[in-house]
């Protein structure tokens, strides 16, 4: 198996600085890479009870088979570890990030970084090829993530780094791993773990190659998929129904992540108030114009305001605050419309410091603050979650319920749940619901493939997509009624597992989940999109990309099975945790509030009914929501299996 893989994995302990490597054939036989190997990984290196911030918890960085090659959309990374955002109590979890990081890393011979322990004081990890070192970072802790990547790439010009900001050295619960300018690994909340082992960079540089098994049909497949087309799903959505054209086609973006050859557009140069021009991608574009917050329902009490636009060229300035910063940008989708809620409710001041939401350069303040862990920022330095536990005494009852719906998803904010942010009317909010309950994290930003129908059926409405999605369901799942905008959880639960898995395998190889699967092809012309009745894509070109690299001959049916094999690890792991049904049970309350679309909505006993559905389709317990021992046996998953029984009997004679 030299193809594809590096073939080692590379474990840095920071605490006493010793380096080890293992090979990584026995690994990726069963797990590809990535998102996959990341939790076999886990699992072994994991101990169980771990939180976040101790120094046992393990930082792991995986690339995949197909990164460092021609493969489209192929150069990102996987970061896993215990996470501090999950509410109430801490788990395993994951992150990609796009850029250039993940094909050093296999350049220089290493399918994935295991890096342990804490080091008594900043340091920042070195590896070009077989020569690791450790250095220390008393110069970098305090610089901004840009400037610290600067730094390092002054004394190594060719060397791909990832950082921390001053968010992540403060532990911020929000705080990202940043990339280049814009990449990052931000929803999981990692620099904080960063910042807690006192590792303030690393830096790699590779001379190595990938060896491809079949260099020409990959180079034909490279060639079939097109250059700067538009990634599928967000294709025909662009077209301008009066001109029948994509609008703006000529322009072309900046590239994210290395062997990308889609014009996406999520990402454009953008120009600040102040007239420098920054370099952004899929967030900042889309959060650089108004915040489409406001939702309100008759009858519910629950309201979220709209949030004031801020100057063009000022927010722009403001998405390089937070990569700076080493702030997640998704957090002001939270906390602007937040803010904006309490000062309606009559909240001038918090704790001494004024609430303004409206004035962009409070919430700059805000931001600089969180980051800093100081001020009204030392307050929602945990998260928004834990920082409402602290001020449940302080606030309006309706504003406390609204902060816990916006992150009601253990911490994590509200995405494609159909209520606040996203336009997902039914069924695809039950199948977003499916997600919740089973991963550990927001699940559905790597689901775009098929999430995104949602969008198109908002805009042109169920009879408008209604024929052109029955024979897309025909051939995906071998139902014309797998769409159909019910409540039945039976077909629902299929599609939610059929885009988990998908999800998995694009997080292993790795590629982009904007662009695979494909499950829309793209289309040529508005016209075109009209009069075009089969708009399936080609579904089998990751796994052929993936052949035509490693020599294997992998069926669908093997990498299904991979995937599900990955799948139960980290629902194993979520159980090491000490989550349950019982705490899944919490997401009811969010999905009985009406869809901002349609109105639609499930009642807690309708949602329990949804959970028995999906968890007998994974072979989980229905009492409990772990993996059944045979469901493990039948994965080749034996010593899962084994410790999941021993703590199974653990939890019920305690």
């Amino acid at each position: 198996m030299s193809h594809g893989w590096a073939g080692q994995i590379l474990i840095v302990k920071l605490d006493s600085g010793k380096t080890r490597r293992l090979t990584s054939q026995a690994y990726v036989k069963k797990f590809l890479g990535g998102r996959m190997l990341s939790a076999r990984l886990a699992w072994d290196f994991l101990p169980p009870g771990t939180g976040p911030m101790d120094p046992a918890n393990p930082i792991i960085i995986s690339t995949g088979p197909l990164c460092g090659t021609i493969a489209p959309t192929s150069g990102r990374t996987v970061m896993s570890m215990v996470s501090p955002v999950p509410y109430p109590i801490p788990w395993y979890t994951h992150s990609t990030l796009g850029g250039w990081f993940g094909p050093q890393l296999k350049f220089a011979g290493y399918d994935a970084l295991i890096i342990t322990g804490a080091a008594s004081e900043p340091v920042w990890l070195d590896i070009c090829d077989q020569e690791v070192s450790i250095h220390p970072a008393k110069e970098l802790w305090g610089l901004d993530a840009l400037a610290t990547q600067e730094a390092i790439q002054t004394h190594n010009p060719h060397a791909q780094v990832m950082c921390i900001g001053p968010a992540g050295e403060n532990q911020v619960a929000w705080a990202t791993v940043q990339h280049d300018f814009d990449c990052a690994a931000g929803h999981s909340g990692f620099g904080a773990v960063w910042g807690s082992k006192r590792l303030k960079a690393v830096a790699v540089r590779g001379t190595g190659q990938v060896r491809v098994a079949h260099p020409d049909q990959l180079l034909e497949e490279w060639r079939k998929t097109g250059k700067y087309t538009l990634s599928p799903e967000h294709a025909f959505m662009r077209y301008s129904e009066e001109k029948g054209k994509l609008p703006g086609n000529a322009e072309v973006g900046p590239v994210c992540s290395q062997s990308c050859v889609n014009n996406c557009r999520a990402g454009k140069y953008l120009v600040a108030s102040d007239g420098h021009k920054i370099e952004t991608f899929c967030i900042g574009h889309l959060f650089s114009g108004f915040l489409d917050t406001a939702y309100q329902k008759p009858g519910i009490k629950l309201k979220v305001p709209p949030s004031k636009q801020y100057p063009y060229g000022s927010t722009i300035g403001m998405i390089e605050l937070f990569n700076k910063l080493g702030v997640d940008f998704w957090m002001r989708i939270t906390m602007q419309p937040w803010f904006t809620a309490l000062k309606h409710a009559g909240v001038d001041w918090l704790r001494g410091s004024p609430i303004d939401p409206d004035d962009y350069q409070w919430f700059s303040n805000f931001v600089n603050d969180l980051a800093s862990g100081r001020g009204l920022g030392k307050i929602f330095a945990p998260g928004l979650a834990r920082a409402l536990d602290d001020l449940a005494d302080e606030l309006p009852e309706h504003v406390l319920r609204l902060g816990k719906e916006m992150v009601s998803f253990f911490g994590f904010q509200a995405h494609r749940e159909g209520r606040f942010w996203d336009r997902t009317p039914l069924p695809y909010w039950i199948i977003s619901a499916m997600m919740y309950i089973s991963e550990s994290r927001d699940p559905t930003i790597g689901s775009h493939g098929l999430l995104l129908l949602s969008e198109i059926q908002a805009v042109y409405g169920v009879e408008g997509v209604k024929d052109k999605f029955r024979v897309l369901a025909k051939k995906v799942w071998d139902d014309p009624q797998a769409l159909e905008p019910d409540y039945h959880f039976e077909r629902k639960a299929k599609l939610a597992i059929w885009s988990q898995r998908n999800h998995m395998l694009i997080d292993s190889l790795p590629m982009c989940d904007f662009s695979f699967p494909r499950l829309v092809k793209p289309l040529a012309s508005w016209e075109e999109w009209v009069t075009t009745a089969d708009i399936c894509g080609d579904l089998d070109l990751d796994r052929r990309l993936l052949n035509a690299v490693t020599g294997e001959s992998y069926t669908r049916a093997s990498l299904n099975l991979a995937s599900d094999r990955a799948f139960n690890i980290e629902r194993c792991l979520l159980a090491r945790a000490g989550r349950t049904r019982k705490l899944e049970e919490r997401l009811a309350s969010h999905f009985n509030l009406p869809n901002r679309d349609d109105d639609s909505k499930m009642s807690s006993k309708e949602f329990h009914k949804m959970m028995d559905v999906y968890y007998m389709h994974r072979g989980w317990d229905l009492k409990d929501g772990w993996p059944r021992k045979e469901t493990l046996i039948n994965l080749g998953l034996e010593d899962v299996a084994e410790e999941l029984e021993v703590m199974k009997a653990s939890k019920t004679d305690g």
